[in-house]
């Protein structure tokens, strides 16, 4: 199929195959992690009283908010530039599954401390920076696809460090809401492995093929217009069009009335073999709509 635009003639696939690098959901939940560190400095105060209290009748609800709430900049930072690659590279992995990760992966890290974590107060996102690892980890070692293979592995590589947060060393330290964070983060790949296995090799961006100009002078017809195996354009009072696909008002011109649809490269301008049938290829401008 052709479609001529601007003088090139470019597949139809073209339009399917445009992808965007997706940035802007690391940027408002980082950014919004950023805002509440910095009002807490101008106005000099702290919002860690309402972090997450385990088990605690009153506090279930603060789930939502503790990952937002930090003790000082360095623990912030410490949990913002990982969260912001790892929220980044799901993204635009599992464009499909985006949001669905991204949400189960939050409640269910949080949740899961405020069922298991030790008496006290927890504060910082770094629950939800290791489930959103622990995810991107699975599905690569889980060979969900070559390209969360190779990102699998350079995490390892690069946050390899984070194990020791799962050790019971600084009391300081929730390692139970780290834990939790990476167990939470293992069930999402785990429950959606299957969707996840098909999307990331369906989702691949398709590269735009690029032809040669016909061989006729598509220019002088109205579109759409057929060509018939010997590149000759085909009258269009001589078609019909039944469920977006010609066919000869007379079949018996042809011993086969059924248009194949499937393209037909341009790249050979040298003489056509006949087939066995007659083979059209559809060929579709500005004024015509895709199939």
């Amino acid at each position: 199929m052709f479609l001529n635009t601007f003088g090139n003639s470019v597949s139809s696939y073209d339009e399917a195959g445009k992808t965007t690098f997706k940035w802007g959901h690391a940027a408002l939940f980082g950014g919004l992690m950023l805002a509440v560190w910095l009002i807490e400095v101008l106005f000099e105060t702290s919002f860690s009283k309402f972090g997450l209290r385990p088990r605690s009748s009153i506090g279930l609800w603060r789930v939502f908010v503790f990952p937002f709430l930090h003790g000082d900049w360095k623990h912030l930072l410490s949990n913002l530039l990982p969260f912001s690659v790892l929220s980044v590279l799901v993204f635009n992995m599992f464009p499909k599954h985006g949001w669905k990760i991204f949400l189960l992966t939050f409640a269910l890290s949080g949740f899961w401390t405020w069922c298991f974590a030790r008496p006290g107060t927890v504060v910082g996102a770094s629950g939800w920076v290791y489930a959103l690892l622990g995810f991107l980890l699975w599905t690569g070692f889980s060979k969900t696809s070559h390209k969360a293979m190779a990102v699998a592995g350079g995490l390892a590589f690069l946050y390899g460090g984070f194990v020791v947060g799962l050790v019971p060393i600084d009391p300081r330290i929730s390692w139970e809401g780290h834990l939790m964070g990476l167990m939470a983060g293992f069930t999402a790949a785990v429950y959606w492995r299957h969707e996840l296995g098909q999307a990331t090799e369906a989702d691949l961006p398709l590269k735009p093929i690029y032809d040669k100009e016909p061989p006729y002078p598509y220019w002088m017809y109205d579109m759409p217009h057929v060509l018939n195996q010997f590149g000759e354009v085909i009258p269009p009072e001589n078609l019909e069009w039944i469920d977006g696909k010609p066919r000869l008002k007379n079949p018996e011109t042809t011993p086969e009335s059924e248009v194949d649809i499937e393209p037909k490269s341009s790249t050979s301008n040298s003489s056509f073999s006949a087939p066995s049938k007659f083979v059209y290829t559809y060929v579709s401008g500005s004024n015509t709509q895709n199939s």
